[in-house]
């Protein structure tokens, strides 16, 4: 029987297309790697080359091992007579000497009578390819091997001085402090121990490394928190922060914009970004000129943010000069920034009904300007038929006699006379405003006579005086 040369790689036919010149991959006993240069945890391709010397038709797989483990396989389907295929796998390459090893299995042939055959290993020429691939490491990443690289962390110090001094030349932080193995030894620090004063806080962080007694520097004046007596450097000691209850390691404590020291200057809470409440910053308060103690500056009723929020004048209580507080006109309805909210030439002070503009006056009080109001004064007669009858449409009681106009009308007796009788007696108390009283008239007369008499004594001595002193 005829043995069949089915070969891998470097057989008796290689056409030119599958030349190592022409894909420029290194070839060597029939295996290959798509980078010569590259280093271990580099994923690289793992070629190798098959031809069909024998059958019309060819088919197999070609299975991978490194040091003897599977690492991947290719598969070849119905490869025509005289060609050959080049198949591959990718393959991260690990650290060390690599023997790589192409096999073929599963190989079915077809002969030219189209029978489909089970080839076995025993009956090829060559089925398979191995070659050895010595893989560097490149740790620092700088395209030069271990092997060659005298600085293989590319931390700046060699890897004899590091051998030397006891460090990892693999790895840039030794005790992995976060600081690198140069930068410790140029800061006198132990590249070996990540906390070289042994304070319990780690180099990268302690920012006093070198003084077990001191880590802390918060406010960056060069003495440590511990011997520092102003931590945050705020102009308040930390003792007198603790006592005030600001933080003695915040130079604003409630971010307010003041810092503690100013806070307790002006007598605001250092904790309370807000000490009033009125919903403005202390900071801000102090730029206006409001009290950042007081929610109401200027008394007027309205909080400091209201009156930013109405446009109003939180230094003074009566913005538009109206007489009438900036929280008044609020309450009213009238506008804090106008004297006469309604144009109608009263001024809000004045006007009954500051935003109504054909209203300013109600008389009686009856919420009804007098505009519309038909009985102004409020005392049941109509201001039309007042002027028919003579009396004050705005005065409930013309004649001031004690009683309303209305009720003299209902009596009978004059609303514009006070005593209508003329017994000496004004309606208002007089029973009978509509009679003369006998006992009033005897008093008026007795009242009369009794005038009379005191003039003719006045008289009298007068005259008797002017005799005698002629």
């Amino acid at each position: 029987m005829t043995k069949l040369f089915l070969i891998i790689a470097v057989v008796l036919f290689i056409p030119t297309f599958v030349s190592a010149e022409s894909f420029n991959f290194l070839i060597d006993k029939g295996l290959y790697i798509s980078n010569s240069d590259a280093f271990a945890g580099d994923t690289v391709k793992i070629y190798t080359v098959v031809v069909n010397n024998d059958f019309p038709l060819f088919s197999a797989k070609v299975t991978f091992f490194s040091n003897s483990i599977h690492i991947g396989t290719a598969e070849i389907v119905d490869l025509p007579f005289e060609e050959a295929k080049q198949v591959s796998i990718d393959y991260t390459l690990p650290e060390g000497v690599q023997n790589i090893e192409a096999r073929m299995i599963d190989i079915k042939v077809t002969d030219n009578s189209g029978n489909k055959l089970d080839i076995n290993q025993e009956q090829l020429a060559n089925y398979q390819a191995t070659r050895d691939f010595d893989i560097d490491i490149d740790t620092d990443g700088d395209d030069v091997g271990n092997k060659e690289d005298t600085d293989d962390d590319n931390d700046g110090i060699s890897d004899a001085k590091e051998s030397e001094l006891g460090t990892d030349p693999l790895k840039v932080d030794t005790d992995g402090d976060g600081l690198l193995d140069k930068s410790e030894i140029d800061a006198g620090l132990n590249p070996l121990k990540s906390d070289t004063d042994g304070d319990g806080h780690n180099d990268t962080v302690d920012f006093f490394p070198k003084d077990s007694k001191e880590w802390t520097d918060f406010d960056n004046d060069g003495v440590g928190d511990n011997a520092d007596n102003d931590d945050d450097n705020d102009g308040l000691t930390d003792q007198e922060e603790l006592d005030f209850g600001s933080d003695p390691l915040k130079v604003d404590t409630d971010d307010d914009g003041l810092t503690d020291k100013i806070e307790k200057e002006k007598g605001t809470d250092p904790t309370i970004n807000d000490s009033d409440g009125d919903g403005i910053f202390d900071q801000e308060e102090l730029n206006a000129g409001t009290d950042p103690t007081k929610s109401d500056t200027d008394g007027d009723g309205l909080v400091d943010n209201k009156e930013k929020e109405f446009g109003t004048d939180p230094l003074k209580s009566d913005t538009d000069g109206d007489g009438l507080k900036d929280g008044e006109e609020i309450t009213k309805g009238s506008d804090p920034l106008k004297q006469d909210t309604d144009g109608d030439g009263v001024s809000d002070f004045l006007d009954i009904f500051p935003t109504d503009p054909k209203e300013s006056i109600d008389t009686d009080l009856d919420g009804i300007g007098n505009e519309a109001d038909d009985d102004d004064d409020g005392d049941n007669i109509k201001d039309i038929e007042e002027v028919q009858f003579g009396t004050d449409p705005l005065k409930l009681d013309t004649d001031s006699d004690g009683l309303s106009d209305g009720t003299e009308i209902d009596k009978g007796s004059n609303p514009i006379l006070a005593d209508t009788d003329e017994d000496g007696q004004v309606d208002g108390e007089d029973q009978n405003p509509l009679q003369a009283d006998s006992v009033n008239l005897k008093r008026i007369i007795q009242f009369s006579a009794l005038g009379s008499f005191i003039i003719f004594i006045i008289f009298t001595s007068l005259y008797a005086y002017r005799r005698e002193n002629r």
